[in-house]
């Protein structure tokens, strides 16, 4: 602790004598770019590149060879973040345990699920060029910093090393792919979430029997929500879901897997966030088309939402030469890829699809071998490895990894003679994760629409993804692999997508939905494009993948929609107030405000002081005079009547456990006869009406609060603004911000049409990450100057330039 706190005072004063108050440049406040820090022209087998910083300490690598671009990129990511990358490579390879940042269980999970090094090494073979090559070369530019790190601890060897007492391994091509791995499961795996809807769907029947608990489970978690909310309006007729009229069997085997199982997962989680590894997400991101453009060129925002550490979870690139300018976010370590940017011809951004692509198998196992399990009429055995993962005291623990036909073995319920079961994992992207990498890495050399169209249909994740281009195309595209499942399985049962597949040959997969059968668009009548994360089109019936109401009705993004519908001359001022207009936006209240003060009005008996303070809140968390509290009273009471609601309405029938999945079912319960979602249920309110219940919680409700603050003084019951920190991956101490709900990282983009006639104007682009991008810290404690200089701007919503010429940067 006295290190962080010596580390940050450090950095305030160097800030204080260094950097002034930004500027106004262009179109928005942005700072200025100048800074003389250059590394001269550098040859490395037979290619040439240069690397040079703007005033952020953003990297751009100015190379005539793809090769050099990706040796820049190496050294210069290992300069800023060797110790970040560092972490993923372990916790991607499961050897976090061994330098004391995890515990064996959790880097257990991370091997079992993932490859062996072996297993990588055998996948680098199918890289394609130019990605193998430029992997390769980023490899080695990694490697010529952490020779000099060694060569010169003093200066360049990250302090978490030499704290720790540790050396840095040379980099490997087997370790960006790991990274890369996993990296596109967290932010691309869809589904796999049967166990868990089985445990719901038990805790619900145990409720409220066996017939109303699985009538509430098919309200709760429906297949198809006919309300949800679109990135794409138009639709084929809505699938109806197929659902039985009886519930499926679960068995204790299953139940007690299913334990094991989400125990396990809920400990990665939990490790992974408080490491700053990965684990949040909710992007959003939209585009617009030149015909709703006040200029007539195509604006694109992104907004990855991955939470926050510091270092950051991704880093910041330009990359320019050999048919490649463009600048924006990628992820250490992975390689010379930008995942989301801006190029000299087009801006892309993405957000994660949700869609189910894997499934859980439940295996029959031999009743005298539990490695043997039955597929085709055969007993066939389960393939095994054995890890050695190593403890912080060094000593060895070895663990016997297991997969079947299907993919991983996550847990075994067996005993002899009686048999039992395992369960399995089937993902459609197992050993195929480099697809997407190299898709995406093509994103930063398209040049028109139909280029990105052909790089997205190489991702076999599941993603959104946007472009805008100079040649004024804008395109939405869902894109990943999905299985095409059979309708009726083992004793010509009906699939229920939501529960786990037999695992005995007649549940498998019947094919990969085609690319062109995916929800995509270009150029739409509307004029843009948006998502958060919600369902894709109203048709798709991939909607099972997530249990709660991620595709469910009254979603955060119609706010943007509603935003970007009512301007038809949308500035690229526009583009960053939607995004500041729905980062204090309290998406319920837009959609539960109108029915408590409806009931209020039917039902009475509430204080006009609180009617007034609802009604003059306008659905935001504001704070205009900076005090450390909301605004507004009325924020204070809805959020804790939502809060109280519940156990008003659900609580009987849903208990606490399932609170969590309970948005959407509420605003159905409260639609009546108007909601699109047909209930199943009809007892929610008991005997009492939707006012009533409204009102009675609204009572609890003003009784609470007026204890909780100790006056009735409504003027006085505000809420303090909630303060967000970052996860600490290294050295450097987490600052703090007010909670904004928005983009780790930020990207607005206008790509101005091409005129054949004359040079045109380059893309106007701007971004901010914060804290900033630099994570070294040197071996006195010292930051380098770049670690936090990204923060304020962040909080006061301005921006920095995105950089695509020499003459700019420097």
């Amino acid at each position: 602790m006295k290190n962080k706190i010596m580390i940050f005072f450090t950095y305030l004063i160097f800030v204080i004598l260094i950097f002034s108050t930004p500027v106004s440049i262009s179109k928005l406040d942005v700072v200025g770019i100048n800074e003389d820090f250059k590394v001269k022209i550098k040859s490395f087998n037979n290619f040439e590149y240069q690397i040079i910083r703007d005033g952020y300490g953003v990297p751009h690598v100015f190379s005539d060879s793809k090769e050099g671009l990706a040796f820049g990129a190496g050294y210069a990511i290992a300069q800023d973040r060797l110790w970040q990358s560092d972490v993923f490579r372990r916790q991607a390879t499961g050897r976090m345990a061994e330098i004391g940042l995890a515990t064996i269980e959790y880097d257990y999970l991370n091997r079992l699920i993932g490859y062996s090094k072996q297993e990588n090494t055998e996948l680098l073979k199918m890289l394609s060029s130019p990605y193998k090559e430029m992997l390769e070369a980023y490899t080695d530019g990694m490697n010529l910093y952490i020779s000099e790190a060694l060569a010169d601890p003093v200066n360049k060897m990250p302090f978490e090393y030499l704290d720790r007492g540790l050396l840095p391994e040379y980099w490997t091509e087997e370790d960006s792919l790991a990274i890369g791995q996993m990296m596109v499961r967290r932010w691309g795996e869809g589904g796999g979430n049967e166990l868990l809807f089985l445990v719901v769907l038990k805790t619900l029947m145990d409720l409220n029997g066996v017939i109303n608990g699985w009538r509430i489970f098919n309200d709760v978690c429906p297949q198809i929500d006919p309300g949800s909310d679109t990135t794409l309006n138009w639709s084929k007729e809505i699938i109806q879901p197929r659902i039985s009229n009886f519930p499926p069997l679960i068995s204790k085997s299953i139940l007690k897997s299913a334990e094991k199982i989400m125990e396990l997962k809920n400990l990665d989680k939990n490790i992974s966030e408080s490491l700053g590894l990965l684990y949040h997400f909710g992007s959003n991101g939209w585009v617009v088309a030149p015909t709703k453009s006040a200029t007539n060129n195509p604006l694109l925002l992104g907004g990855p939402q991955m939470g926050h550490s510091i270092p950051q979870i991704v880093v910041e690139l330009g990359m320019h030469g050999a048919g490649i300018n463009a600048t924006g976010m990628t992820f250490p370590g992975v390689g010379p890829a930008i995942a989301i940017g801006v190029s000299e011809w087009g801006a892309w951004t993405t957000t994660s699809g949700l869609s189910d692509g894997v499934d859980t198998y439940i295996e029959i196992l031999n009743p005298f071998n539990k490695t043997k399990y039955r597929f085709n009429k055969s007993w066939l055995d389960m393939e095994k490895r054995i890890e050695t993962i190593y403890d912080s005291n060094g000593v060895p623990h070895d663990f016997e990894i297991y997969r079947t036909i299907h993919g991983p073995v996550l847990d075994i319920q067996w005993k002899s003679p009686i048999g039992g079961i395992a369960i399995s994992q089937k993902m459609t992207f197992w050993k195929k994760e480099h697809l997407t990498l190299e898709g995406v890495m093509s994103f930063q050399e398209c040049k028109n629409i139909s280029e990105f169209e052909d790089g997205v249909s190489k991702i076999v994740s599941s993603h959104n993804w946007f472009w805008a281009d100079r040649n004024g195309d804008i395109g939405y595209y869902h894109a990943g692999w999905y299985p095409i499942r059979p309708k009726f399985g083992l004793f010509h049962r009906r699939i229920d997508d939501r529960f786990p597949l037999i695992g005995t040959g007649k549940e498998e997969w019947k094919g990969i939905v085609p690319f062109e059968d995916l929800p995509q668009a270009r150029n739409p009548i509307e004029g843009f494009y948006a998502n958060w994360n919600n369902k894709p089109r109203a048709d798709w019936a991939y909607a099972e993948a997530e249990v709660g109401p991620m595709w469910g009705e009254g979603h955060s993004v119609v706010r943007i929609q509603q935003l970007l519908d009512e301007d038809d001359e949308i500035t690229f001022e526009d583009m960053i107030n939607i995004c500041k207009n729905v980062a204090y936006h309290n998406s319920y209240a837009t959609y539960f405000k109108p029915f408590l003060l409806e009931a209020i009005e039917d039902v009475g008996g509430i204080s006009p002081e609180v009617t007034t303070a609802l009604e003059k809140w306008d659905c935001y968390f504001n704070d205009e005079n900076k005090d450390g509290f909301y605004d507004d009273p009325g924020l204070t009471i809805f959020n804790e009547w939502y809060n109280e609601i519940y156990d008003e309405v659900l609580l009987d029938e849903l208990g606490e456990d399932v609170e969590e999945y309970t948005h959407s079912i509420l605003l159905h319960i409260f639609q009546g006869e108007d909601s699109k979602l047909k209930l199943r249920y009809k007892k929610y309110l008991g005997g009492n009406t939707r006012n009533n219940a409204i009102v009675n919680a609204l009572d609890n409700t003003l009784t609470k609060l007026e204890s909780d603050f100790g006056t009735d003084n409504i003027s006085e019951w505000l809420s303090p603004v909630k303060i967000r920190y970052f996860s600490e991956v290294g050295a450097l101490p987490s600052p703090n911000m007010p909670n904004m709900d928005r983009g780790t990282y930020n990207q607005i983009a206008e790509m101005p049409l091409w005129d054949f006639n004359s040079i045109s104007d380059p893309p106007i682009a701007f971004n901010v990450l914060p804290p900033g991008q630099n994570g070294f810290v040197n071996y006195y404690g010292q930051p380098k100057p770049h670690a936090y200089d990204q923060l304020d701007l962040y909080i006061n919503w301005q921006f920095k330039p995105m950089l695509f010429n020499l003459s700019k940067v420097i």
